[in-house]
Formats: C-alpha cells, sequence, structure tokens
C-alpha cells in the first residue's frame, strides 16, 4: 500500500491526539477545552497543508449537514452588513456561534470508525471523572479540585462547570454509554453499564436541580423505552414522559421544587407580575424575541444584536433597563431568529434536520447514540442557547461530531489501497 503523508506516524499521532485530548476536555474546565481547540486547530492545518493543493474542494460531496453548518455561519458574517450591533458584541456572537465548526472540523479529522470509537472511550473516561467526582460531594468526601461543601446549593455537587451544564451533559453520557455499550464497553454485563447510567440520572434528578438536564434526561429515557419495546406496541411509549415525570415529582424533591417554582414564577409573570425571577425573566426574554422577529422577519437585526433588541423593546414597553442584557433570549432558535429572521430558525432546522436524516444510515447502535445526542440537543436549545454558549455548546458539538464519525466513517479495512484515507483526498 502506498504510503501518503496522511499515513505518515508524526501526522497521524497528531490527528488522533487533538481529537483525543479534546474528547476528554469537553468534560473538564473551559481552560482546557479552548487549549484543546487550538491544538486541533494547529493539527488540522497541518491535515489539510497535507491535502489536495485545493483545500476548499475537500468540502465537496460533504456531509449535507456541513453544508447547512457553512451556509449558517456565512450567513452570520454577511449580518455584519446590517447589524444593529457594535463591533465588539458582533464578533462576540460570531464566535459563539462558530461553536458549530467543531462539527465539521472533528468530522474531517476522524478517519475510520475505530478513530472515532477511541475517541469516545476518551470522552467516556472524562465523564466518569466527573460522574465519580460529583458521587464523592454528595457522600461528603473532598477531592483536590472541589470541596464537599462550597455553600451553594445549586452547584453543591457540580463538578467544573454549573448544575445547569452538568445535568444536560449526564443525562447526554448516560445515553451514549447505553445505547454504545456494544463498542464504548465491550464484553461489559449490561448491569455494570446500566448501574453507571443510572448513577448518572440519579445525579440529574436527585443532586442537580437544572430543570432543562431533568428534561432532557426524561426524553432520552422515554426514547430508550421506545426503542426497547416492540414496534407493535411502541406508540405506548408517549406515556413514559408522564409517568416518569409523576414518580420523580413524587420521589425527588429537587425535581417537585423546581417544577413548583417554575408553576409559581410562570404564574407570577403572567399576572404581571415584573419581578427578576428566573422563569419570568426567560418568557420576558421570548416574548421580547417574538416582537424583534415581527418587526424584522426577513433579515432580522444582525448577529450580536439581541441585547440592544431587548433593551429597546423593554423601552417600548415602558421599562427602560429594567433588565438590561447583551447575552442570548435563552432559546436557541428565537436567537438566530433575532440575528438572521425566519431564515436564520430554517437554517438552524436544517442542521437539525440533516444530522438526523444521515443518522438514518447508521447502523443500530451509532445512530441511536447520534439521535439522542440529537434529541438532548434540541431540547437544550428550546429552553436554552445551548449551542451558543460557552462549555455546554462545545461539549454537544464534539459530543455530536463523534456519534456522527462513529456512525458514518468506513471501517479501517475499508481504507482504499492507493493509500489515501476515505474521505480525506491527499496531496498528489
Amino acid at each position: 500500500m502506498t504510503q501518503t503523508i496522511l499515513q505518515t506516524p508524526v501526522l497521524s499521532t497528531l490527528r488522533r491526539t487533538s481529537v483525543g485530548i479534546l474528547a476528554v476536555s469537553v468534560s473538564l474546565p473551559m481552560g482546557f477545552i479552548s487549549a484543546a481547540k487550538i491544538l486541533l486547530v494547529l493539527a488540522a492545518i497541518g491535515v489539510f497543508w497535507a491535502c489536495h493543493p485545493k483545500p476548499l474542494g475537500l468540502y465537496c460531496k460533504r456531509p449535507p449537514f456541513n453544508t447547512w453548518i457553512y451556509v449558517g455561519l456565512l450567513a452570520l458574517l454577511a449580518s455584519s452588513l446590517w447589524t444593529q450591533a457594535p463591533n465588539a458584541l458582533l464578533w462576540k456572537s460570531i464566535n459563539h456561534h462558530s461553536t458549530l465548526l467543531l462539527i465539521p472540523l472533528l468530522y474531517f479529522m476522524v478517519t475510520t470508525k475505530k478513530e472515532a470509537h477511541s475517541a469516545l472511550h476518551l470522552y467516556a473516561l472524562g465523564q466518569l471523572l466527573v460522574l465519580g467526582s460529583s458521587l464523592a460531594l454528595f457522600a461528603g468526601i473532598s477531592i483536590p479540585w472541589q470541596t464537599a461543601d462550597v455553600g451553594n446549593s445549586g452547584n453543591r455537587f457540580a463538578t467544573f462547570s454549573s448544575y445547569l451544564d452538568q445535568s444536560i451533559m449526564a443525562s447526554v453520557f448516560a445515553a451514549i454509554l447505553w445505547h454504545g455499550r456494544g463498542f464504548l464497553a465491550p464484553g461489559w454485563p449490561r448491569y455494570a453499564i446500566g448501574s453507571i447510567c443510572w448513577a448518572a440520572l440519579g445525579c440529574v434528578f436527585f443532586l442537580m436541580p437544572g430543570r432543562t438536564g431533568q428534561l432532557v434526561g426524561l426524553a432520552l429515557i422515554s426514547l430508550a423505552v421506545m426503542w426497547i419495546l416492540p414496534a407493535r406496541v411502541r406508540l405506548a411509549a408517549v406515556c413514559a414522559p408522564v409517568v416518569f415525570l409523576v414518580a420523580l415529582l413524587v420521589f425527588s424533591k429537587p425535581v417537585h421544587d423546581r417544577f413548583e417554582a417554575s408553576w409559581v414564577e410562570a404564574r407570577a409573570y403572567s399576572q404581571g407580575d415584573a419581578s427578576p425571577t428566573s422563569v419570568g425573566f426567560r418568557l420576558e426574554a421570548w416574548r421580547s424575541a417574538l416582537v424583534s422577529i415581527r418587526e424584522h422577519p426577513v433579515a432580522g437585526t444582525g448577529a450580536g444584536s439581541w441585547g440592544r433588541q431587548y433593551d429597546a423593546i423593554q423601552g417600548a414597553a415602558g421599562r427602560p433597563n429594567e433588565h438590561p442584557t447583551d447575552g442570548n433570549p435563552h432559546q436557541e432558535f428565537l436567537l438566530w431568529g433575532v440575528e438572521l429572521g425566519l431564515g436564520g430558525i430554517m437554517m438552524l432546522l436544517g442542521i437539525f434536520g440533516s444530522i438526523f436524516r444521515v443518522s438514518l444510515r447508521m447502523e443500530v447502535a451509532p445512530r441511536r447514540a447520534t439521535q439522542s445526542t440529537l434529541l438532548a440537543i434540541v431540547i437544550a436549545c428550546l429552553f436554552n442557547c445551548a449551542l451558543y454558549d460557552a462549555l455546554i455548546g462545545d461539549y454537544l458539538c464534539v459530543t455530536l461530531a463523534l456519534c456522527l464519525a462513529a456512525g458514518l466513517k468506513p471501517d479501517a479495512e475499508d481504507i482504499s489501497d492507493n493509500g489515501r484515507v476515505a474521505h480525506i483526498p491527499a496531496r498528489d
């Protein structure tokens, strides 16, 4: 077999190492993730240099989700021509959105299923570290990076991130470990894998008050139940979320307290209470985003413009600077709608839809892992700007990219005999 530069030990090791470091880093603090992303980019530059003399040709005949991501990000860049945001907020917004580039970049850097599985092993090790840390803190055991009592009841058992982020991460990890147990933990007994999954979900439902993570956990459990049931009775799976939610409201105090607080805050907001509660602010942000989209449905108001739009709408409603923000409306679809109009929402739906379509071509295990991760992202995006936010956005994009690679990349023996790695053209 003819050796190419992509198959030389130095470049191959750099490529696999950069992917593996990022896979484990998404479970660690933000500084580790940032350093790992820089390493991945540097490794990718080396790979691009070693490939076809015209690197842009690499993107031809790529998976459709790549195209949707590029179109969406190019539209955000183009919106700099009409944005109402200052340059600092414009580039801050584009930087946050560019996390999506991790999906095509990681997919490009992984060449075989074996490499994807290796990266997912490292991802699982990182998540096991986080899970073990949370359980140790619950048991009252201090660990080198966190004491057993930090005084904040919400983040008391969260490690390296907030309870909101970690509850979503733990739910996704449990689903990927369960559905991908065949390649993540071959030979392990099912009860051992199940115990780890239930421990992760136990943290979500009993230790951390993250409502979005709890909804994600409920949805992923229901999806797993649906896949377990025979096809003729799968319709009964629609009852699973209700059954699980009722049980959690009865037996889990964190779930009961958070959902009761949500109901009280939502009811107060509907009666005109302008107190800065969590749910009240979120509902007001959603209302303001819908007003902005209605006023600018075609092109939106440009990247980074959410803060000014929100403040202007608050001023028009007689509440000037009551809750000023330069953040986001806590809903990914509405954020894209504010910045790019209705077309922005369609672009985001196009990204998710194209990923779902390609997942249908996968084998059962990676397909279910990919679809579970995608469902988690959609739910998280309905209640937060999950892909836009730091850390959780990196985690979700990296996890989804590795699941896609595990399901779509060829086996090592399918590499062509002419020495060119599948999916990566080599320099002639």
